[in-house]
């Protein structure tokens, strides 16, 4: 949130467009302006931003100080709150949310379904009172569907095989599916140690992301929801080759410009993907790092979607320091070209972009 909002307030000045780089950011469907102008429409989502990771904190360092939560204190609940709403996943502690208690591990998986929703609906909807909109958001029905679905397969899964029962097979299931799918990457339990399924979920997950607007990272609900429709419709347009059917997003056709951007941005992650789970795979065979090929996968996914743990070694309580250097500057290369979202990058390398 804070890298593209803050050139918009300083590459104008250079007479380097900020719009550009602002549509750059999204390659995918244009979102309604909350304001005129960008900056005002900066300026309100920041509002939104400090508030909730304000209201976080403090519920946070009420559990450490009613008792709720022994291990949470303020400073616990400020750092875990700066590391939650921008989808960060950087804990104080060693075993990530794992210690401390379960109501603070809920509150924590309420913020991260937030910060995974996009911030123009949410300010939207707390700000002017607009609920109807955000329950009408065919992108954020999508969006709690998915977090919802991978929840419950995970909880099948841990229950049939009995790894965990009750209240927390519940909330380990929805609390690492939230956590994989918004990119947040904070870690409740060791999932490496779970079952094959539950893996294949997790990294799945990874590859859907949160909404268009927010600060996660990896495709984005939306533009899978578009992917979908545009394949539908080739289905039918196969068999009805007269038929004209727009894409529609919220009952709004999408114009094939954005559809090109969209199936663009597609291809080029799913690129980079195979090139670096590739390239992770070869050099761990070279250095001996003893990466199997689902691991070098899994670590390709979690950087190029800006997630954070893997499996493996590099699972939520190990560390991605076996890695040869080259392996980590390969990965270094997917979360900058991830976290950018791709396009700018190559935005940035291109001549007619500086000359405008």
């Amino acid at each position: 949130m804070g890298i593209i909002v803050l050139a918009l307030a300083v590459l104008p000045r250079l007479r380097i467009g900020g719009r550009q780089l602002l549509e750059a950011e999204l390659p995918g469907p244009e979102l309604e302006p909350l304001a005129v102008s960008i900056r005002s429409t900066a300026r309100r989502l920041w509002v939104v931003y400090v508030a909730l990771t304000a209201t976080q904190a403090v519920v946070l360092a009420v559990f450490g100080w009613t008792g709720i939560d022994d291990r949470m204190s303020l400073y616990e609940g400020v750092a875990h709150a700066f590391s939650t709403m921008p989808t960060g996943g950087f804990s104080t502690q060693a075993d990530s949310i794992a210690s401390f208690a379960p109501a603070s591990q809920w509150v924590i998986v309420v913020f991260m379904v937030v910060a995974g929703a996009n911030f123009a609906l949410t300010y939207r909807s707390l700000v002017r009172g607009q609920v109807r909109a955000a329950a009408r958001d065919e992108e954020l029905r999508v969006y709690l569907a998915l977090l919802a679905l991978g929840s419950v397969l995970i909880l099948v899964e841990l229950l049939r095989r009995d790894i965990l029962g009750g209240e927390e097979a519940i909330r380990d299931s929805v609390f690492q599916a939230v956590s994989m799918m918004t990119t947040t990457g904070f870690a409740s339990a060791d999932f490496t140690l779970w079952t094959t399924l539950t893996a294949m979920t997790l990294v799945g997950l990874m590859f859907v992301g949160g909404s268009a607007g927010s600060t996660g990272g990896s495709i984005k609900a939306v533009r899978h929801l578009l992917v979908a429709r545009s394949l539908r419709r080739e289905v039918v347009q196969t068999m009805h080759p007269e038929m004209v059917l727009p894409i529609r997003l919220n009952r709004v056709a999408v114009d094939e410009r954005t559809m090109r951007a969209i199936m663009t941005f597609v291809l080029l992650y799913f690129g980079l993907f195979v090139i670096g789970a590739a390239g992770l795979a070869i050099e761990s065979a070279r250095f001996g790092a003893g990466l199997s090929p689902f691991e070098a996968m899994a670590a390709a996914a979690t950087t190029l979607g800006n997630v954070g743990p893997g499996f493996g070694f590099a699972g939520p309580f190990g560390s991605f320091e076996p890695f040869s250097n080259l392996s980590k500057l390969i990965m270094i290369g997917l979360m900058w070209m991830g976290r950018l979202e791709i396009i700018p990058v190559l935005v940035l390398f291109s001549r007619s972009y500086w000359r405008t």
